[in-house]
């Protein structure tokens, strides 16, 4: 990434952080996704247990592997070889001491903006574990509240439907979001949380650089 982009994000980063604080979320600001990941594993006590919510970025950190090399207790759905084990773990996730996760795409005002296909992110995120921390890249800063909502359902939405492989929506067909009703519908949830109801329980890693989806 150039300098001046970084320089870019770093501003916007400032601004957004004041908003964030207001809203009872723990904005810090970091310079890469490795440095994202250090703070979180210096945050994280090695005793307590780690639930995952399938994200990109958090994958891309490398923290997990990290997160396993130290024997931490984790809460992993990717660890299982069934979709009703599959499901029982992502219960089980939200009973988790930390959730880590990513954000879709946040509002100038500091909104967070979610969708999400069976439900178990945002479920985390709204309730549940005692620590949410989130990665999020400065590049899923979109403008207003409806221009988020549009590009997280028009963009981000999209693209997952392609990483998971789905093959029916509209997502797939046309390459946007075709506001569909079909069985694979990867947006059955969508979350605006324009608050925190505990101070800093949701903490957010604002990343200057152009990582996830």
């Amino acid at each position: 990434m150039e300098e001046y982009q970084r320089e870019r994000y770093l501003a916007a980063a400032m601004t957004l952080s004041k908003k964030l604080a207001r809203r009872q979320f723990q904005p810090i600001i970091c310079r890469n996704l490795e440095e994202a990941a250090d703070h979180a594993l210096d945050m994280i006590d090695p005793n307590k247990t780690v639930g995952l919510g399938g994200s990109i970025t958090v994958e891309q950190s490398g923290i997990i592997e990290r997160l396993y090399q130290r024997d931490q207790k984790m809460i992993d759905r990717e660890q299982t070889n069934s979709v009703e084990a599959r499901h029982q773990v992502m219960k089980q996730a939200l009973t988790a001491d930390y959730f880590l996760t990513s954000i879709n795409g946040i509002s100038e005002e500091g909104e967070l903006v979610n969708v999400d296909s069976v439900g178990n992110r945002v479920a985390a995120l709204t309730y549940g574990p005692d620590r949410v921390i989130a990665f999020v890249s400065m590049r899923k800063v979109y403008g207003n509240l409806e221009t988020t909502l549009e590009m997280v359902r028009k963009n981000t939405a999209p693209l997952n439907a392609h990483r998971l492989g789905l093959e029916k929506t509209p997502c797939i067909k046309k390459g946007t979001c075709g506001d569909c009703l079909n069985t694979e519908c990867i947006c059955n949830t969508i979350a605006i949380t324009r608050r925190s109801m505990e101070k800093d329980r949701i903490l957010l890693f604002l990343i200057l650089e152009d990582v996830g989806l």
